[in-house]
């Protein structure tokens, strides 16, 4: 993932990872990024630097799930379909 200037194209971070990820969306009003990996982890980074804000694996009653689609509906709210066919809400406020 990079995040590009606007003014001059540089990048103004970037976040490596070695795994596929499967969805990102981006929401500009919490200044943040969550992505979706194929292993059910769901990372959400600070727009501003790239750094990690939290990272948490996807579970439904204990049991993992892989998400396929991320959307972030609302600030703290996750959309996340998964590959066994579930649409999930999600809080990301602990």
């Amino acid at each position: 993932m990079v995040r590009w200037s606007l003014t001059d194209g540089a990048p103004r971070w970037v976040f490596r990872t070695d795994r596929q990820a499967t969805a990102l969306d981006a929401d500009p009003d919490t200044i943040s990024i969550s992505i979706s990996y194929d292993d059910g982890e769901i990372v959400a980074l600070a727009l501003a630097d790239g750094s990690v804000s939290w990272r948490q694996y996807l579970t439904v009653g204990e049991v993992p799930a892989i998400p396929t689609a991320l959307t972030i509906t609302q600030p703290g709210r996750l959309l996340i379909g998964t590959s066994d066919g579930r649409i999930l809400l999600c809080s990301t406020e602990h």
